[in-house]
């Protein structure tokens, strides 16, 4: 197989990946601008047997890390959004999803699908000196990948 390059056409970069993500009860909350976490990691337990043997690990189950969401605030599609978002912050579970797509922005391929439980809504930073836009996040708590 041969070795891919920078030139290899279908190198990804982090905007070819949409996010988006549903939350029970309060229906499609369309798409995302940066998502992180997701990470699967376990924590291996090692022991070494006497007479110095060498280190033998032990089989875990892995646990998937949070996942991040944010966007643009604008307020008019997220005004009420963020304050109904608020409500059911620990108790409703959501749907995120991350798609990825081709060098032209189409669909390619299957999206990752987690499930798991709204565990943060955060406004966003407010600056009077700034002109940046304003975003804000949402965090959840994972259970499962379920595609």
């Amino acid at each position: 197989m041969a070795n891919p390059s920078a030139s290899s056409v279908g190198n990804a970069t982090e905007q070819q990946f949409l996010p988006s993500a549903s939350v029970d009860g309060i229906g499609d909350l369309g798409n995302y601008d940066k998502w992180s976490g997701g990470e699967v990691t376990a924590t291996i337990t090692k022991y070494r047997p006497g007479g110095m043997g060498p280190e033998i690990t032990y089989p875990s189950l892995s646990i998937i890390g949070d996942i991040t969401i944010e966007r643009v605030h604008v307020v008019e599609r997220d005004q009420a959004l963020i304050a109904a978002l608020k409500q059911v912050a620990g108790q409703a579970k959501g749907q995120i999803t991350l798609q990825p797509l081709d060098q032209d922005g189409n669909v390619l391929g299957q999206p990752t699908v987690w499930q798991g439980r709204l565990s943060k809504v955060a406004d966003g930073a407010t600056d009077s000196q700034s002109s940046a836009p304003r975003t804000y996040s949402l965090d959840f708590a994972i259970e499962t990948q379920i595609g």
